[in-house]
């Protein structure tokens, strides 16, 4: 099988592997489309960070079961499925618990084994979610992160017509607004510098605003959604933007934190005591709570995946599709690498949007918003 072998920093290789052998509980599946998200870029051009190369990278994962499992557990051959990636031992105090991203002996695909960036990957049977008739694989391949947003929504607790900001529009941000839409938030904002990702939120129902300081964006945020948000969702990851999301909060708010910066990032433990407001973080996700939700949200049509999918990229060109992730001037949202068959028919639908050969890529440093 032809697979993107990440090798080291800025090297991904296009190479020749043989198909891997599923054990009795594992399917082997057809990959078709796999989305780049900012650990898999924080692996390029800085790894190892996660990942010991060589690996093949990508945990975002939309394919068809290619051989069902040999002990019948999971879809059978044929089924088309999003690729669950977190698994842990299962017998730790956290895996008890149902909370598998806390488990000290976590393999995730796509870092710590294979990923998606491959013609077939292997997979949990019993964890692939089947993606229902008439959903467009493609728009299934952001179950992964759509997920990590149904997650934050859930862990935030968030009411009947609560006030929700969120701190930052990338993919995560955008799919975190429009889940707390759906699930009945008063008013949403969303705090992003891009305008066409503000464009973006705004044509989901969310409002959008933005401001060079601090607090010219805290009183932005307050007049549009007529007061201090009871929940904030830090998915900026940029340094003292976890400071930021405490501070926008009213008294006895939530903010669950995404972003991830490289160094400690302090915020006001005063203010968090005294106005008793709750921090909580959020990153993995479990196959039953939250990507099913996912998927069947994307199914329903209630998260509009087709805006966020501004590049799709051969599998051929990886290593093109890393360099659009980090041109500050590319419009990326989300990029998708197809590697599925020739005729799929997704690919014939949506051609892939590329740039000249010629046109120069314009370096930035890596991004520090949410990944997972």
């Amino acid at each position: 099988m032809n697979a993107a072998v990440w090798h080291g920093t800025r090297d991904v290789r296009l190479t020749v592997l043989p198909v891997p052998e599923p054990s009795p509980g594992q399917a082997l599946v057809r990959v078709h489309w796999v989305g780049l998200c900012g650990s898999d870029l924080e692996e390029y051009l800085e790894g190892p960070v996660v990942a010991r190369a060589p690996r093949v990278l990508g945990h975002e994962i939309a394919g068809v079961v290619d051989r069902a499992a040999a002990d019948g557990s999971g879809p059978p051959t044929g089924t088309r499925v999003v690729v669950d990636v977190v698994t842990g031992c299962g017998r730790c105090q956290w895996c008890n618990r149902h909370q598998e991203g806390l488990c000290p002996n976590l393999v995730v695909t796509g870092q710590h084994v294979d990923g998606g960036l491959a013609e077939f990957v292997l997979a949990r049977a019993d964890r692939l979610v089947p993606v229902p008739d008439g959903m467009d694989l493609r728009h299934a391949a952001l179950a992964e992160p759509l997920a990590v947003a149904v997650r934050a929504v859930r862990a935030s607790g968030l009411g009947d017509r609560d006030r929700i900001a969120v701190l930052g529009g990338g993919t995560v941000g955008l799919l975190c607004a429009q889940v707390a839409l759906a699930t009945g938030a008063g008013a949403v904002t969303v705090i992003e510098p891009s305008e066409h990702r503000r464009r973006l939120a705004e044509a989901w129902g969310a409002l959008a605003v933005w401001a060079d300081g601090v607090d010219e964006r805290a009183s932005l945020a307050e007049s549009a959604l007529g007061g201090a948000p009871d929940v904030v969702l830090e998915c900026a990851g940029q340094a003292g933007s976890a400071a930021e999301a405490v501070a926008l909060l009213a008294p006895g708010g939530v903010t669950v934190a995404l972003g991830v910066t490289p160094a400690a990032d302090p915020i006001d433990v005063l203010d968090v005591v005294l106005r008793e407001k709750t921090v909580r973080g959020s990153a993995a996700h479990m196959w039953d709570d939250d990507v099913v939700p996912a998927v069947g949200l994307l199914a329903d049509r209630q998260v509009d995946a087709e805006p966020l999918i501004t590049h799709t990229v051969p599998l051929a060109r990886t290593n093109h599709a890393f360099e659009l992730l980090e041109d500050p001037l590319a419009g990326v949202v989300k990029v998708l690498v197809h590697a599925g068959p020739d005729d799929n028919p997704d690919t014939a639908n949506h051609p892939t949007p590329e740039r000249s050969a010629d046109e120069p890529v314009r370096r930035r440093p890596p991004d520090r918003r949410t990944h997972h």
